[in-house]
């Protein structure tokens, strides 16, 4: 069976369902207390916020499920979204109301930190990609394929 290609423009077209997760989300990976994996957490919460109510009410239990974590990981990574402000809730917890993240620029004004592991990781991907391109000059040289 030939699989279609999902076209993220039309992402509900045939009544598919999908998880939103906006795109200023992205440079919150390299926050300290950030994954990917707190990054789906944030898209559940907005899958199952409800506009009526104002907020997403999944339990715990409910989160860890659909997760694939225990519901102490879940929770501590739900207050990680919080301290990120990517979320908000009471102190009880219970109901959720994922919040817009900010745009790259003020997000990296408020996390500093967050900023210089960018910047760690631009440095490793040139080291990465410098040391591909010389291994790959020299096996050209090694079979006689360049001058």
């Amino acid at each position: 069976m030939e699989r279609k290609v999902f076209n993220k423009t039309t992402p509900t077209e045939g009544g598919a369902f999908f998880i939103p997760l906006p795109s200023d989300a992205r440079h919150y990976i390299h926050h300290d207390k950030m994954n990917a994996d707190k990054l789906f957490l944030y898209a559940l919460i907005i899958d199952y916020y409800n506009l009526k109510e104002g907020f997403a009410f999944p339990s715990i239990e409910t989160l860890s499920v659909k997760y694939g974590k225990v519901p102490d990981t879940t929770s501590k990574h739900l207050d990680d979204l919080k301290d990120v402000g990517l979320i908000d809730f009471p102190p009880e917890k219970g109901y959720y109301v994922p919040l817009v993240p900010l745009i790259e620029e003020e997000f990296y004004l408020a996390f500093p930190q967050a900023w210089k592991n960018y910047q760690t990781a631009i440095k490793r991907s040139d080291t990465r990609r410098k040391a591909a391109a010389e291994r790959m000059r020299n096996w050209r040289q090694e079979r006689g394929y360049t001058d």
